[in-house]
């Protein structure tokens, strides 16, 4: 009976190390995605941008930025504080002027110049032939290349570091998948909201668990008669 006791028991310890592993799990995976968020809104307000994160999607940059680095964007940024030479001038984040809604362009400043006081930004992808001109969407020309660059409304900020490949892993999870009209789900909000069920679930189970313990009658003990 007593090692049989002890059996029990040590499964039972097995059960509730792997109970209690499984739920960290969840706690850790369910805190480093909420953290996520809340890093984000912390940059935004340190760096001074709504866009303090930018992964690039095509090789323009190639090889100074590769398509799936994350780049961390330093916002507040003015045409006359910009570095903007060819070869070695601040690169740049900024919209696209042909969709400004749509995704921001990640190109180096090679040259800038002022018209009627507003500052415009020349800029080259470091994998490009040419300069970018936008005088074709009504921005005016000048500099020494003579062609229209982004004025200086339309820069998010400059890139102030980069880390390899990690942005193409992150900006997975920040995917629309459902979209709600006010709100929109991504892949990270469906993690939560399943990882936070199975939270519940376990507690749940394991709430039942141990009613069940507490309220299952305890098996009398057998009388053995000793005979003189």
């Amino acid at each position: 009976m007593k090692a049989h006791s002890e059996k029990t028991g040590l499964f039972q310890k097995i059960k509730d190390l792997r109970k209690n592993g499984l739920v960290a799990l969840l706690l850790l995976l369910t805190l480093l995605l909420v953290i996520n968020f809340v890093l984000q809104g912390i940059l935004m307000l340190v760096l001074k941008t709504s866009t303090p994160l930018h992964t690039p999607i095509s090789g323009s940059m190639e090889p100074t930025l590769n398509v799936g680095d994350l780049l961390i964007i330093q916002g507040g940024v003015t045409g006359e504080s910009l570095y903007a030479h060819a070869g070695d001038g601040d690169i740049i984040i900024y919209h696209d002027p042909r969709d400004y809604d749509g995704i921001p362009i990640v190109h180096r400043a090679v040259d800038k110049y002022q018209v009627n006081g507003t500052w415009y930004i020349v800029t080259k992808g470091d994998a490009n032939s040419f300069v970018d001109d936008w005088s074709w969407y009504g921005f005016p020309r000048g500099g020494t290349y003579n062609v229209g660059g982004c004025p200086e409304s339309y820069v998010i900020g400059k890139v102030i570091f980069s880390l390899p490949y990690l942005g193409g892993i992150l900006s997975k999870f920040d995917e629309p998948m459902v979209n709600l009209g006010i709100f929109v789900l991504s892949l990270r909000h469906f993690l939560i909201i399943i990882l936070l069920m199975l939270l519940a679930y376990l507690e749940l189970a394991g709430s039942k668990e141990e009613i069940k313990e507490t309220s299952r009658p305890e098996k009398p003990e057998k009388c053995v008669e000793t005979t003189d």
